[in-house]
């Protein structure tokens, strides 16, 4: 059973909080397309909140008073990395430009689907039998790939257009504790918020950002505490790399799964509020709650653009250890993702105390 909007068959885990996640991680919803992902959003949110709104870049606003007036902003990026149809060639192949970091080299003999009649393609690859061995030792560029749609001429090529978005075309399973699907960066982070909001109200109010366009610039990171009066503090919510099954000897890890969710001291776009991120760890060892650190200074996120509007927001993020980030195929672990809401929910309990 599908939808234009979910592609994949729908499964009963008996746990919620696996089928929301499968639902968010369907939606296809690449930068400056993100329409499914907040029709998912705001089927969980119309009957728990009341004031929902879009801001005028896209971002979907969520508010729940609380006891006291003072605001803590949750945010997660609502968009994934993705392709986009760039040329139609006179063969009928489909030339296209990434949307966000992808590596090139893991894209060939994907399937994929273009645009909004869901065409199906493969990303080619040359023949084993056909490639020397200065070409099996080397990578295409992304520039130089072309995705097959079964046409031998442009003429046949039906349904789709330049600028047309094209996605991975994953399925969403679950192996006891580990989960496998795409676009985890951050659909996790947005099951987080969702999840939170569903437990208010809190003594504090929440002001709940699901932004657009994180993945090409953090754009609708930009904006999302602009208009948040009385900020106690922004607490964003990543999907952040994980490196466990590198082997080496003297390789730290990023990230692990099965050990919590991460907290986030430094990367290429901020380091985190000393103050406030000792407070959130007090909070965690308080509330008896499995977290670990991002060890590598890698990426960047909405807690970087966030940091630098009004006078300065205290602002940190909480990660998500997603195995193998911006590529068709992800891991993650469902302890990881519970302890990831637990201690959100404690973080916003306590939030009086920062």
């Amino acid at each position: 059973m599908s939808n234009n909007n979910i592609q994949n068959e729908k499964k009963t885990y008996n746990d919620p909080l696996i089928e929301m996640l499968e639902r968010y991680s369907g939606a296809n919803s690449g930068s400056g397309d993100e329409e499914n992902i907040v029709k998912e959003i705001s089927k969980d949110l119309k009957d728990k909140v009341k004031d929902i709104s879009r801001n005028p870049l896209g971002n979907l606003i969520a508010k729940v008073p609380g006891k006291s007036k003072k605001n803590v902003l949750l945010t997660a990026h609502m968009d994934e990395v993705c392709l986009m149809v760039r040329e139609i060639d006179e063969n009928g192949l489909i030339k296209f430009a990434p949307i966000g970091g992808i590596i090139p080299k893991i894209l060939p003999a994907t399937a994929v689907t273009i645009g909004r009649k869901r065409v199906p393609g493969i990303i080619a690859i040359k023949t084993l039998h056909f490639s020397s061995k200065a070409e099996l030792d080397t990578a295409d560029e992304i520039r130089d790939m072309y995705i097959d749609v079964g046409a031998s001429t442009k003429a046949e090529v039906k349904g789709v257009e330049v600028g047309d978005y094209i996605y991975f075309t994953t399925k969403f399973t679950r192996q006891g504790d580990y989960i496998f699907g795409k676009a985890f960066d951050d659909r996790a982070g947005c099951v987080a918020i969702s999840e939170v909001l569903c437990n208010a109200p809190y003594n504090v109010s929440l002001y709940a950002s699901y932004n657009v366009s994180e993945e090409v610039g953090c754009r609708g990171g930009y904006v999302s505490a602009y208009d948040v009066p009385d900020l106690l503090f922004s607490l964003n919510f990543e999907g952040t790399t994980c490196s466990d099954r590198e082997v080496k000897p003297t390789y730290s890890p990023s990230t692990e799964l099965g050990l919590g969710p991460a907290f986030t001291i430094m990367d290429n776009s901020t380091i985190t509020n000393k103050k406030l991120l000792d407070w959130a760890i007090s909070v965690a060892r308080k509330s008896n709650i499995p977290f670990q650190f991002k060890r590598t200074v890698t990426g960047g996120t909405d807690s970087g653009v966030i940091s630098l509007t009004q006078s300065g927001v205290p602002s940190i993020t909480l990660s998500l250890p997603v195995r193998y980030i911006h590529a068709p195929w992800a891991i993650v672990n469902r302890f990881d993702l519970e302890n990831y809401i637990k201690l959100a929910i404690a973080i916003i309990n306590e939030a009086d105390s920062f």
